[in-house]
């Protein structure tokens, strides 16, 4: 009953107010990220993407930075933009300032991105870089240079095939 009642909570989730019990629901969906099901993990996904919406779940789906960018290595390419959407989700039309050494690890994570076989994937690992680029902190901005610098080709060449 566990992947039935999960696409149903992802559903009451779409439609209807669940403030009071999101950290319950953001509980129960972070159990089900390691799950070895894919069906799980992209139900739990989906849950995630429509909670990063939320800013009084910001804090949560925080929480569970390390779990998504080790996610980020999956295979799947949907698994992946889901995953691409959250970080979006939770970066977007917020004053959110990103560490140093997250911004880092993010645009390592994002880069091999860049390549993907799946074009929703390259286009939101792109914009995910750049709010990323952003939104680090100033006394981070020098560490990542390097690493922008290196990033620019990849993104020259994609910019030219589209």
């Amino acid at each position: 009953w566990d992947l039935p009642a999960l696409a149903f909570l992802v559903e009451v989730l779409e439609c209807h107010e669940m403030r009071e019990w999101s950290d319950s629901v953001l509980e129960i969906i972070s159990r089900r990220l390691q799950s070895k099901s894919r069906e799980k993990r992209r139900l739990a996904l989906r849950g995630l993407v429509v909670l990063s919406k939320d800013p009084s779940v910001a804090e949560g789906i925080r929480s569970l930075t390390q779990s998504l960018m080790d996610l980020l290595q999956d295979a799947d390419g949907e698994v992946v933009a889901l995953i691409l959407s959250v970080f979006l989700n939770e970066l977007q039309d917020r004053a959110t300032l990103i560490s140093s050494p997250t911004a880092l690890q993010l645009a390592e994570a994002l880069r091999p991105l860049f390549d993907n076989d799946n074009s929703h994937v390259q286009l939101l690992s792109i914009c995910l870089f750049r709010e990323v680029m952003e939104l680090v902190l100033d006394k981070g901005r020098k560490p990542l240079k390097t690493h922008v610098h290196q990033s620019l080709v990849p993104l020259f060449f994609h910019c030219y095939d589209e």
